[in-house]
């Protein structure tokens, strides 16, 4: 169980207390020691939404950490039974893998907001995150930014762009991912799969829970679903509302209608021009554009000639 949590003064300033904060932060960071702790002693921080995977770089870890050792200490905050991971998990994991028994780390006092906002700033930047792990951690950083930063009943009006501000995300960004909560764990998983784009994600994640549940179903049945087919149903379920059986017979309609002309833009060769921030319609916007500029040229090339 974590140690009590300690009373956090706030001044009258939000911005300087946030401040105040992460100067303390680093403060502290220069102040503590480093102990050799064993690994049996270490619990994944409650709820970590960054995934620990065994795949190839963590093998490239392992044989750095047993040629090498582990160079950046470990951060960790004690409780009753042992210590508490606030960043490190994939050195404390690859560290065990390679045959160690215990890890280099920096012990601190912290309170369970307050760790939570380390451990999403230590993560945020990693070379690679999967859209959920972006879209749980940003959403338990805000939580514990409104709890720590609460002036009486209010919430911090700001936390969206505080929170996005690590990642170098706007505001705006940040809410992106946290829409991204409310997707069915079977469409998450598509998402970080890249099974689907994260903008069908985002679109099938304002439908009801029982709604995506029984799409998903369908889905994972062999049924295709694109943006027009999710704005139909959502058409549907608000003038006639929508079960089982009426989604199953609307995508089963939408598979037997004649196929038009239909040109399919490869999602991977996609990626290289535009990054999940941008939705379709920016982004259909963009290719009409530079499609009108390229027809104009066409034409006054056609007319010298």
């Amino acid at each position: 169980m974590a140690k009590e949590k300690k009373e956090i003064r706030l001044s009258a300033d939000f911005d300087n207390t946030y401040d105040e904060i992460l100067l303390d932060q680093q403060v502290n960071k220069k102040k503590d020691g480093i102990t050799d702790i064993p690994i049996e002693k270490l619990h994944t921080f409650i709820n970590h939404p960054f995934k620990v995977q065994d795949d190839e770089k963590m093998d490239e870890l392992v044989e750095s950490i047993r040629e090498n050792g582990i160079l950046s200490p470990v951060v960790v905050r004690p409780l009753d039974d042992g210590y508490e991971l606030i960043s490190g998990h994939r050195r404390t994991h690859a560290a065990k893998r390679a045959g160690l028994i215990s890890v280099p780390a920096v012990i601190r006092d912290l309170s369970d907001d307050e760790a939570t906002v380390l451990m999403v700033d230590a993560n945020i930047q990693r070379e690679e995150i999967l859209p959920s792990e972006r879209a749980h951690s940003l959403k338990m950083k805000i939580d514990a930014i409104n709890r720590l930063y609460r002036h009486g009943d209010r919430k911090c009006v700001r936390s969206r762009d505080i929170a996005g501000n690590e990642a170098g995300l706007s505001g705006r960004q940040v809410q992106r991912y946290l829409n991204l909560n409310d997707l069915n764990q079977g469409f998450l998983d598509m998402v970080d799969e890249k099974r689907i784009q994260m903008n069908l994600g985002l679109e099938i994640a304002s439908m009801r829970p029982e709604v995506q549940k029984w799409l998903f179903d369908s889905v994972e049945m062999g049924s295709v679903i694109n943006s027009d087919i999710i704005k139909h149903l959502k058409e549907v379920d608000e003038t006639e509302g929508l079960d089982e059986d009426v989604i199953n017979y609307i995508l089963n309609e939408q598979e037997q209608k004649p196929k038009g002309r239909k040109i399919i833009l490869s999602e991977r060769k996609l990626n290289k021009y535009f990054s999940d921030i941008y939705e379709i319609e920016e982004i259909e916007t963009i290719l009409y554009s530079l499609l009108d500029r390229w027809k104009r040229t066409m034409e006054g090339e056609n007319s010298d000639e």
